[in-house]
């Protein structure tokens, strides 16, 4: 059975465009290729590589692949909220839905998706 692994990045502030085109600028700096979800794609299957920041469809929901080597994760966020959600598979290094996260601006904490507690606190003060 193959494992997952996913993370929640909560951020200082809500996005701006500004802060994900920031995002994006790194991601693009340290990982091999950046893909979009296409808007209005009903399955959410189809993509875009995004090279430049001019690449990027801005949405209210935007979501994003990641890859490097062959491992990809997945990144979910929206605009006007302080998290990013991320899924990858498992890894015995650094899993690469953590590893997206690092060295983003603003970053203030890292929840394990299984963490149900913080989770918790996380949804009750409003960040879901």
């Amino acid at each position: 059975m193959i494992q997952r692994s996913g993370y929640i990045g909560v951020f200082l502030q809500p996005f701006t465009k500004e802060e994900i085109e920031k995002f994006v600028a790194h991601w693009l700096e340290r990982f091999e290729r950046v893909e979009q979800v296409i808007p209005g794609q009903g399955n959410y299957t189809s993509t875009m590589v995004i090279e430049k920041l001019d690449d990027i469809f801005y949405e209210e929901h935007p979501q994003f692949r990641i890859i490097q080597g062959d491992e990809f994760a997945w990144v979910y966020l929206s605009n006007n909220r302080q998290i990013i959600e991320t899924t990858s598979f498992f890894s015995d290094q650094i899993p690469l839905s953590l590893e997206v996260l690092l060295e983003l601006p603003n970053l203030v904490e890292v929840v394990e998706e299984t963490n149900e507690k913080r989770l918790k606190e996380l949804e009750e003060d409003h960040y879901f």
